[in-house]
């Protein structure tokens, strides 16, 4: 006979009196303490990040999900800019024994229990729950497995009784995330947006990013599916009682000195470095410290292909016909990962680009990515040397002050495919004042020996970066030989589901030469008289229809001092090899409308439209991105030119400007690419 609901109400309460007093961690990120700042030096770039209801969503998954997860989501609040909550998907689910087994079993029906123990809980389309109200965790099951783990601040006293978890979105009755299916999506714009790309640390979701610090996964039993990393054998221990999977792992235990015990840190993410510790399961008291410790692996190897099919029509410049030109590029990232202890880490990249209908890359051309090490000095001061991603900057298609990085020439792509710079990185975070502080040192080696001989031209850059409220601020300055200094400041705000950002960069030169009209009638090298503007900025806003569909609006501007509307200035910079797609000209825009379902199976569906406004000439583009399957994610789109012929987006030059090869107009694109994750 079920107990009355006095008594389990009563049950429940005495229950939490001696629970934790403060909020679960997960991988050293705690609800209510951890910063926004330390949230990404924990876990470096998020896949995506948003504004929902007010507040600040940091979302890893596919490339940066931490590991043993499928995705992990981070909700900070944007006034305190400290973390809320954060929604865990492991990547296997452990059965219901083993969540009891390692966060406590359910509240006794009569008496007090002096660990945390559960209550059942169902939500609101009767899915049940554990909620540990005295550690702040809700564990979400569907189909007798665990599907999602919710931490926040505990509630204690008579609010127990009553309080509940919202479940994730995922979660809903028409999508529920499967171990097995769900996949790596993509944002909502289906573009690496501004907030997307831009870290505390400048490190971006690139083509490929390096995967969160791995963990080792334990020996797998009957009773518990261990996430483990495909096609690696581990190596051989003695199995304890029940395995827990790694992404359950609590790291640390409030109130240390009170309870005389302490627990050992789980890895931290790509910039935290590893944490390395033993591992001794405990039989007789499963949330015993040593049950959480873990030795960490020493080297993981991993990669992902990029398979990409491709059709280009255009208007042939000697027939005046229309054909199509295939493209069948491929690509393949495959990266090693070395943490031999606390603290030290070290990560390469190695790229191959194959493409058998195209004469120079039918055979395989390999480039070195990524190759940097990582360490830390007294948890106050972060270094990584070596080549590595960065990008700085707001905006979503123009970063004006993107100062250590070549433009990226095709910014409506679904991934970023420029190669890594060569730099020393240092980060001195400030958590009291939600500020990081970043020096750099660069060196690129020329193609060329300078006048003075020299085959090596240094620079470097600070920034400096803030969280105001709901805002954030950053300032840079880059500094290069042979090159006048170049400064940058970067503000984006929230207010509500409206976001506004703006960068400006001051600089007194461009990165290729700048031409004008000379008097003569032809062209000459523009002379350049102090500073000179490039400013972009947008707003965005997030709208909901019934509660199904998340649609998000994105207008953005560009301002180029250093651009020129002149169609036959643009025909000289081809010929020359000056030309910069998207700041040949003064005035851009874009205009974008992504459409995203709640169901993880319904298709991310993006249209956008940006053009130069001085031509005028412009470009649509229709994008599809899909990801049923974890490790596979598909994307499909299709681009039209528009405008004025002769523009940047539908350029034939003019064989009277200057004598070229003949060129041909794009008439349209359209492509699907595949994306494997080894």
């Amino acid at each position: 006979m079920p107990p009355a609901p006095s008594v389990v109400r009563i049950v429940a309460m005495l229950c939490l009196i001696h629970g934790t007093a403060h909020a679960e961690p997960w991988k050293k990120a705690r609800p209510g303490v951890t910063t926004e700042a330390q949230l990404r030096i924990l876990f470096g770039e998020p896949d995506a990040r948003r504004r929902e209801d007010g507040a600040l969503v940091l979302d890893y998954q596919g490339q940066s999900s931490p590991a043993g997860t499928q995705r992990a989501r981070f909700t900070v609040d944007t006034r305190t800019r400290k973390l809320r909550r954060i929604d865990v998907f492991p990547t296997r689910a452990p059965t219901r024994a083993a969540v009891e087994k390692q966060f406590g079993p359910a509240c006794p029906k009569t008496g007090w229990s002096k660990k945390p123990c559960y209550v059942v809980k169902a939500t609101a389309d009767t899915s049940l729950y554990f909620h540990y109200p005295s550690r702040g965790l809700a564990v979400f099951f569907a189909g007798g497995d665990v599907r999602a783990l919710t931490y926040q601040k505990p509630v204690r006293g008579k609010l127990a009784l009553t309080a509940s978890v919202e479940p994730p979105p995922e979660l809903s009755s028409a999508g529920t995330v499967a171990p097995e299916e769900a996949g790596d999506t993509v944002s909502a714009s289906g573009t690496a947006s501004e907030d997307d790309t831009e870290t505390a640390d400048g490190n971006t979701v690139e083509a490929f990013a390096e995967p969160a610090a791995a963990t080792q996964p334990a020996v797998a039993s009957l009773e518990l599916a261990v996430p483990t990393i495909e096609g690696e054998t581990a190596t051989p221990r003695p199995a304890p009682p029940m395995d827990v999977d790694t992404s359950l792992r609590p790291v640390v235990v409030d109130d240390v000195a009170a309870s005389g015990t302490s627990i050992a840190s789980a890895a931290g993410g790509p910039t935290a470095g590893p944490q390395p510790v033993t591992e001794d399961a405990v039989e007789e008291d499963p949330l015993h410290p040593s049950a959480f410790l873990k030795v960490p692996e020493l080297l993981t190897v991993g990669g992902f292909y990029l398979q990409r099919a491709e059709v280009a029509g255009a208007r042939r410049a000697s027939t005046s016909a229309t054909g199509v030109d295939p493209f069948f590029p491929a690509l393949l990232d495959v990266y090693l990962d070395f943490k031999p202890f606390d603290g030290l880490r070290s990560f390469a990249v190695g790229r191959m680009a194959y493409d058998p209908l195209d004469p120079v890359l039918s055979t395989p051309a390999t480039s070195l990515d990524r190759l940097w090490i990582y360490f830390g000095l007294f948890d106050h001061v972060f270094i990584t040397a070596g080549r590595q991603h960065i990008k700085w900057g707001s905006s979503k298609i123009w970063n004006t002050t993107d100062f250590l990085r070549a433009r990226n020439p095709d910014p409506l792509f679904l991934y970023d495919l420029r190669p890594g710079v060569d730099m020393v990185k240092v980060n001195v975070p400030w958590e009291e004042m939600a500020a990081n502080l970043w020096l750099i040192g660069t060196a690129d080696l020329l193609d060329e020996v300078t006048a003075d001989g020299d085959r090596v031209r240094y620079g470097g850059a600070v920034r400096a970066e803030m969280a105001l409220g709901t805002s954030e601020l950053a300032v840079s300055g880059s500094f290069m030989e042979g090159r006048r200094p170049r400064y940058g400041v970067d503000y984006s705000i929230g207010l509500g589901r409206l976001d506004f950002n703006t960068e400006i960069a001051l600089v007194h030169g461009a990165d290729v030469a700048t031409w004008e009209r000379s008097r003569a009638g032809g062209f000459q090298v523009r002379a350049l008289d102090g500073l000179q503007v490039q400013a972009s900025g947008g707003a965005q806003v997030e709208l909901r229809v019934a509660d199904t569909f998340k649609t998000v609006v994105r207008l953005e501007g560009f301002y180029n001092q250093l651009g020129s509307d002149d169609r036959e200035l643009l025909t000289w910079v081809q010929a020359v090899g000056d030309f910069q797609p998207l700041y040949f000209g003064r005035f851009y825009g874009m205009a974008q409308v992504a459409v995203t379902a709640r169901n993880i199976y319904e298709p991310t569906t993006t249209l956008t439209v940006m053009g130069n406004v001085g031509d005028p000439s412009y470009v649509a583009r229709l994008d599809i991105n899909a990801s049923r399957l974890r490790d596979v994610t598909v994307a499909a789109y299709v681009e039209v030119p528009f405008g004025e012929r002769g523009g940047e987006f539908r350029f034939q030059p003019d064989a009277s400007i200057a004598p070229s090869a003949p060129v041909d107009m794009g008439l349209f694109r359209a492509g699907i690419n595949v994306r494997l994750r080894l």
